[in-house]
This record gives structure tokens, C-alpha cells and sequence, in this order.
């Protein structure tokens, strides 16, 4: 591949097409190279993990600035370990994710989402159950991310679903 040519080297490097849909443009496995992954290649599925992979390091890396933006009482130790389990279960949730979508296939994709579905519509529960003992805007503001949380992993189970159903039916 030369750095230079006609177009002056704009079309470098050239992107590998392979297919059409989900993972368009990607290697896979047994292809024999290895692809360069751009911020075009990310599907939603994959940002969706590696954002619960972010907030899961965060949570691990620094839980005392978290746990101090509640502003009720100095952060403990019981709490800082609670957060960081907690961030413990966002990033194997959020590998789990990225790693199924970069697998073939939607079914892997579509179980990781449920399960953090799941997660997440637990995390809201326990959130309004503890607006007596936390108050209500703590209970709000922990909802509202759960909720949030909810709606991205939804965004991604229906993408998947339809992806999956479009590649069964043979349409694009």
C-alpha cells in the first residue's frame, strides 16, 4: 500500500469492506489479518459496553468522590466496598457486551443486553424501595441512571432483534 498516488494519499488506509450490516468493515476471525477498528466500526451494542466497562472502572478506581457526592455523611469503608462491587459487576457486564458484539451472530449480543437489562431494572427498583432511607432525591438521582442504563440496553436488544430478524428474512 503506498502513502501516495493520485488522490495524494487521502484514501489511506484504505478500510477493509467485507459484507454489509452489523460489523461491515470488520476482519473476522479466521480471515487471516487483523482490522483496525474506527469510531464508524462501533455499534451500539459495543459503545453500550464499553460505557458500563468505563463507569465500572470509575466505580472500582475512585468510589470515595462518588460516594461523597451524596453529601449525607463521610464516605465509609462498607461503602466504598459496596460501590466497588458494584462497579465489579458493570465491567464483567459490560466485557461480556463488547465482546459479543464483535462475535458473528446476534444471540450472544441479545443475552449479554438481557442480563444487564435485568441488572439495571433491579438497580431502579432498589432505587424508589430506597427513598425513605436515602430520601427522595438520592432515590430519584440513582433511578434516573438506572433508568437511563435501561433505555440504552433496550436501544440495543430492539437493534439487535431487528438485525437479527433482517438477516434471517435475507433484507438490509
Amino acid at each position: 500500500m503506498s502513502l501516495g498516488g493520485a488522490d495524494g494519499g487521502a484514501s489511506w488506509p484504505r478500510r477493509p469492506t467485507f459484507g454489509s450490516g452489523r460489523g461491515a468493515g470488520r476482519l473476522r476471525r479466521g480471515q487471516g489479518a487483523v482490522a483496525l477498528h474506527t469510531i464508524a466500526d462501533v455499534t451500539a451494542g459495543e459503545w453500550m459496553g464499553w460505557m458500563r466497562c468505563a463507569v465500572g472502572v470509575a466505580l472500582i478506581a475512585v468510589p470515595g468522590p462518588i460516594l461523597g457526592a451524596a453529601r449525607r455523611e463521610q464516605p465509609s469503608g462498607a461503602g466504598a466496598l459496596l460501590l466497588r462491587t458494584v462497579g465489579i459487576r458493570d465491567l464483567c457486564l459490560g466485557g461480556g457486551i463488547v465482546s459479543a458484539a464483535r462475535s458473528p451472530g446476534e444471540v450472544d449480543l441479545q443475552r449479554w443486553t438481557r442480563v444487564a437489562l435485568a441488572s439495571d431494572t433491579m438497580d431502579l427498583a432498589a432505587s424508589l424501595a430506597a427513598s425513605r432511607s436515602i430520601g427522595i432525591w438520592q432515590s430519584a438521582g440513582a433511578g434516573a441512571l438506572a433508568l437511563v442504563a435501561m433505555l440504552g440496553d433496550r436501544r440495543v436488544l430492539r437493534a439487535s432483534l431487528a438485525s437479527g430478524l433482517s438477516s434471517r428474512t435475507g433484507a438490509v
